[in-house]
């Protein structure tokens, strides 16, 4: 698996924080860009989110109730429906072993809060080939 940068385009995100102001201005942002987007506020929702909207792309604070980001990275690449799905961590930790621990969770990218608006368009604009 490799990424590229495709431009952008129209997609389904899946964006997950469990901080409802945060997800909701991400969300916001996000529908002005063109993008469909489906919010959830923990793992459990994400998890049955991700199997109903089948999100190109998924948008996961690692820090969750319940299932957390790692979880819902492992999940979403155990489903068919989101096997493929290009997977962002977009968290507060910024440590190296928390980088290498979300790719071996199934991530594809992290990004470091708080993400700059070139930043998270630029994650956006990627895609798993």
């Amino acid at each position: 698996m490799t990424l590229t940068d495709v431009g952008p385009r129209a997609r389904r995100v899946l964006l997950v924080d469990d901080h409802l102001d945060s997800a909701s201005s991400i969300g916001r942002l996000l529908n002005s860009l063109g993008y469909e987007v489906c919010v959830a506020l923990d793992g459990h929702d994400a998890l049955y989110c991700a199997a109903r909207f089948q999100p190109d792309v998924a948008l996961v604070d690692l820090s969750l109730p319940g299932v957390d980001g790692f979880g819902v990275a492992e999940g979403m690449r155990a489903m068919r429906e989101t096997r493929s799905t290009l997977l962002i961590a977009m968290t507060g930790w910024s440590a190296e072993n928390v980088e290498d621990q979300a790719r071996a969770a199934g991530f594809d990218l992290h990004l470091v809060k708080p993400v700059s608006l070139d930043a998270l368009t630029h994650a956006l604009a990627t895609t798993r080939v």
